[in-house]
């Protein structure tokens, strides 16, 4: 169960939860072969290298063009690592206590793992869904934290929501996607044991009745008949006990992996009509046990009942998307193309629904405050509402960090350094995870600060108390920032190694808010 706070638990924590579902671990601890780009650490080393090698005797640097052609030489390839299986599970698991450090430590991560779900269902047919379930699931808790502005009670409910309505509508979106086609009856979003919901329905499908299955499977004891055992007289066969087992354990709140149960029911794919395939039987399989996992972690955090949320129209749940609405918006936002026009047209109401869910739970604060969207934070300047005067006294229910960020902003425009230091730094930790859209005006002050204290100490040639006090807030709410996806993240060039980003006016405006306070404080 998780520790009753009013914070939402983190990436870390939420990327074990992925893997558990998925059932990525096994017993067997295999080396894996990993074909892993450059690490950010190893790219800056080689672009210091290049600055280093065209600088000048009079201390000045070369142009640009021979910067890029250097930088071609120094630039880090991409290797090979070999890791044990278990070594990656023991940095998940790690990592779900500690939580990510860097974006850059995500992204590596994500390396690893997309290889190993690919290693291990390849042969079932299930890996694409598994790598998109992977990413999505994170991709949507990004923007569900970016979102929910958590109030001073206990966020279990909000999370318990996630896991149960928005990965559960997400596992179908997925299955869809990859089985346009699809001739597998639908099944209810509500299901409660949506493994035990997929053997009845493939029971119904084949017209092979679970006792005959189980039937199946005690003659496979006398050797691997496989299809010829379907041929036997079943009249007077005994039951398979194990596999009696299997099946009545699909109605139970334990996790389950796909080696338990999936060998147990494979055989009805002997009897499936002609309009569905295996591969589409495993798909729905491993959709159902993500389902199923889901709710299992759903269970483990107290009780829970649904929310009485608007169904989503069968066009709306037709172009559904894997990736977050958000995150489509802001791509458009910044003029990138978006190939398909019919999921660009419903992003705006898809995040719109989207946003208006998240307000109407228990734990959010837009209970008692409006409080604009991360989107409008940033491409309609409304994080300038946020940035001054004492709304966050009339806050019913309103966190702690809403305080501590105004005894901070007090401090800070008194001119007292330190003391706007201690406050910001506590205010940041308690914001993490709970701030949704305000902690977009909330990083531009700590940005700003930070900035302000930079120039006032290099005039007096103390840069050195920058480093040893200011520079670790900033840089902690730069990477906390980037990891949830408040700012855009930065990628470079693996030849030149220039960074740049797919969304160039939100950083724009970003950096012209940064540097507009920053001269207010500097004045």
């Amino acid at each position: 169960m998780l520790p009753a706070t009013n914070q939402l638990p983190t990436l870390g924590y939420l990327h074990k939860v992925v893997c558990d579902c998925l059932g990525l671990w096994n017993s067997d601890n295999e080396d894996i072969t990993f074909h892993v780009a450059a690490s950010e650490k190893d790219r800056r080393t080689a672009l210091r290298q290049a600055f280093e090698a065209i600088k000048k005797k009079d201390g000045m640097y070369g142009p640009l063009d021979d910067l890029i052609v250097v930088t071609s030489q120094f630039a880090p390839k991409d290797t090979q690592k070999v890791k044990k299986s278990r070594t990656i599970q023991a940095y998940v698991n790690h990592l779900s206590k500690t939580d990510f450090e860097s974006v850059d430590e995500y992204s590596e991560l994500h390396q690893y793992i997309e290889v190993l779900l690919t290693e291990r269902y390849s042969r079932w047919g299930v890996s694409e869904l598994a790598v998109s379930f992977y990413v999505s699931a994170l991709a949507h808790y990004r923007e569900f934290v970016r979102e929910h502005v958590c109030n001073a009670q206990s966020q279990n409910y909000s999370y318990q929501c996630f896991l149960s309505q928005d990965l559960r509508l997400l596992t179908r979106t997925l299955t869809r996607e990859l089985l346009p086609d699809d001739a597998w009856p639908d099944t209810a979003r509500d299901e409660p044991w949506p493994l035990r919901g997929f053997a009845d329905a493939a029971s119904r499908i084949t017209g092979i009745s679970l006792h005959k299955l189980h039937q199946y499977h005690e003659f496979q004891q006398e050797g691997p008949l496989n299809e010829q055992a379907w041929t036997r007289d079943f009249t007077c066969q005994q039951v398979n006990t194990r596999s009696k087992q299997v099946i009545d354990r699909l109605r139970k709140n334990n996790r389950m992996k796909w080696e338990t149960f999936y060998p147990t029911l494979e055989p009805l794919t002997y009897h499936l009509p002609k309009a569905i395939q295996e591969k589409a039987f495993a798909i729905h399989a491993f959709a159902a046990m993500i389902a199923h996992n889901l709710n299992v972690q759903v269970a483990d955090c107290g009780p829970f009942e649904l929310p009485a949320r608007g169904s989503l129209t069968h066009g709306q749940m037709e172009h559904s998307h894997s990736i977050p609405s958000s995150d489509l918006l802001d791509l458009l936002c910044n003029d990138y193309p978006i190939g398909n026009e019919v999921f660009a047209q419903q992003a705006p109401d898809r995040y719109q629904a989207m946003v208006d869910a998240i307000r109407t739970l228990p734990g959010s604060l837009n209970l008692a405050a409006d409080i604009p969207n991360s989107l409008e934070q940033i491409y309609k300047n409304e994080h300038r509402h946020f940035t001054e005067g004492a709304w966050h006294v009339t806050v019913v229910n309103g966190p702690n960090w809403l305080n501590e960020w105004a005894r901070a902003r007090d401090a800070m425009f008194a001119g007292d350094g330190l003391l706007a230091l201690t406050h910001f730094n506590s205010a940041l930790e308690q914001a993490k995870y709970a701030a949704g859209p305000l902690f977009i005006p909330f990083y531009i002050q700590v940005c700003a600060f930070c900035k302000s204290q930079y120039r006032l100490l290099s005039k007096r040639k103390e840069t050195e108390l920058f480093e040893r006090f200011y520079e670790g807030l900033g840089s902690n709410a730069a990477h906390y920032a980037e990891l949830v996806g408040y700012t855009p993240q930065y990628e470079r060039d693996p030849t030149t190694l220039l960074p740049h980003t797919t969304l160039p006016l939100k950083s724009q405006l970003i950096i012209r808010e940064i540097d507009a306070l920053t001269r207010t404080l500097l004045n």
